[in-house]
């Protein structure tokens, strides 16, 4: 197998919801220009890989009463080829992976994004996984530490970010400034001290605007606790897919205000497009970020920290600006979507020698 074409299974999930933190397309080119042969297996397209006969959907795997018999019946119609290894990308993916390898004996590797993960536990095959890929070291430690995974069988493979094409530019004088944020409604996310900073900010008589990007039915309640701030006019509340150049380039401030762990995939994008970040001390995070050379960092669940920190970057917009360029540089360094494809195809050469 060293040296030859390897032949990959990509299980990914519903991959409208990763179009901007996880460009798919051009992770599967880089993975082929090394001597992969890429075939993906997901639960829904979106509009990312339409057309693409590299792309399987199969929405019955997202249902846990027909998940199963879809799986299995891949090898048994021959509606897929055989790969040499699985990859499982996605955690929503993961019971699938599992189902896979067991039914038709294929070695597999699965991908660790998500802190929560570390809560809910690892279903895996004994097996059959060979290997799990954490995207962060703190991740790889809770695996090891926190649910008895052998260190010799994960590996911390950073993912491959790119930073924005152009230098960022400083809005026009007397620009109405925005401060954004994104996640889902939920008590860890911290959306909740975002709003009530904002009207701390607000009721300073600062002119700013606010926007979060979250899910579906969660924006609803989300502009319900705006207008019950009565900040409603001043938050906009956008689908969180929509994160793209454009939702970084209105942005002069992203604030993480996560109360736990988060893998912070969203804040690099924000640092790739140098824009300003504040991010909270915990777990994922505070590894992302130098204090005071590419972001700031505040406690979590404090509304009045995050007020006095985005206050400071409107009122020194020259060490925002300094900010964001150091961010911008740090993922240049230290998320390069070459070494990412080139460490993930040594692993894969590697594990495929150990099995022959």
């Amino acid at each position: 197998m060293a040296g030859g074409e390897i032949k990959i299974l990509v299980l990914a999930g519903r991959l409208s919801r990763y179009d901007a933190r996880w460009p798919l397309v051009p992770w599967l080119e880089r993975l082929e220009r090394r001597g992969c042969r890429l075939q993906v297996l997901c639960l829904a397209r979106g509009n990312m890989l339409d057309g693409d006969p590299r792309c399987f959907e199969l929405a019955a795997l997202g249902n846990r009463w027909t998940r199963t018999w879809a799986a299995r019946s891949l090898w048994v119609e021959d509606i897929l080829p055989r790969p040499d290894l699985v990859h499982v990308v996605h955690d929503e993916m993961s019971e699938v992976g599992l189902i896979l390898a067991e039914s038709a004996g294929l070695p597999y590797v699965q991908t660790v994004a998500d802190f929560r993960t570390l809560e809910r536990g690892l279903r895996l095959s004994r097996r059959w996984c060979r290997h799990l890929v954490a995207i962060r070291p703190d991740l790889a430690d809770g695996l090891v530490e926190g649910l008895g995974v052998p260190a010799s069988r994960v590996s911390v493979v950073a993912p491959g970010i790119l930073p924005a094409t152009e230098p960022r530019h400083a809005g026009p004088p007397g620009h109405v400034p925005v401060i954004g944020t994104g996640g889902p409604l939920d008590e860890m996310s911290g959306l909740t001290v975002f709003l009530e900073s904002a009207r701390q900010v607000l009721d300073e008589g600062r002119d700013a605007e606010f926007v979060i990007a979250s899910h579906g039915v969660i924006q609803a309640e989300l502009r319900r606790r705006a207008q019950s701030l009565r900040i409603g006019e001043s938050v906009t509340v956008t689908e969180f897919p929509s994160i793209s150049a454009d939702y970084w380039a209105v942005l002069d401030i992203y604030c993480q205000p996560s109360i736990a762990a988060n893998s912070g995939v969203t804040l690099l994008q924000a640092m790739a497009h140098e824009v300003p970040c504040i991010a909270t001390d915990v777990a994922g995070l505070r590894g992302l970020i130098e204090p005071g050379s590419s972001g700031l960092i505040i406690p979590p669940g404090d509304p009045d920290a995050l007020r006095r920190v985005i206050l400071g970057l409107l009122d020194d917009p020259e060490m925002a600006a300094r900010l964001g360029r150091n961010a911008r540089t740090k993922i240049q360094t230290a998320f390069d979507p070459d070494a990412e494809a080139d460490r993930l195809v040594s692993l894969y050469r590697r594990l495929l020698s150990e099995t022959d």
